[in-house]
């Protein structure tokens, strides 16, 4: 799934470098974090037909991980406290733009 919609007027694309830990495969990394912070898949979405992002979480000890997946590796993006859920809004207008299900091979 993609959409195409054009970025906020004010918007700039940056390239912006951060470390991750990255494992050969998603059983290790899934084994270490469910092991040490007892966390749970809570959402995936794919990035494209070959890479995925995996949201895990613990809603115990509020803590939230964002995993990318590819076939090469699994690294750990993202991880923090402080856990927040949120509801989509009641009457919240539908897209304006049309979402794409299938991918386009770029």
């Amino acid at each position: 799934m993609s959409a195409f919609a054009s970025p906020p007027e004010n918007a700039k694309k940056l390239m912006i470098p951060f470390p991750v830990i990255c494992t050969p495969t998603m059983t290790e990394m899934m084994g270490a974090l469910t092991t040490d912070y007892a966390v749970h898949i809570s959402m995936t979405f794919e990035e494209s037909p070959i890479t995925g992002i995996v949201v895990l979480q613990n809603p115990d000890t509020l803590t939230a991980a964002v995993l990318y997946i590819s076939a090469e590796r699994t690294c750990l993006v993202f991880s923090g406290l402080n856990l927040q859920m949120f509801d989509r809004p009641e009457g919240m207008a539908p897209p304006k733009e049309q979402v794409q299900q299938d991918f386009k091979e770029s």
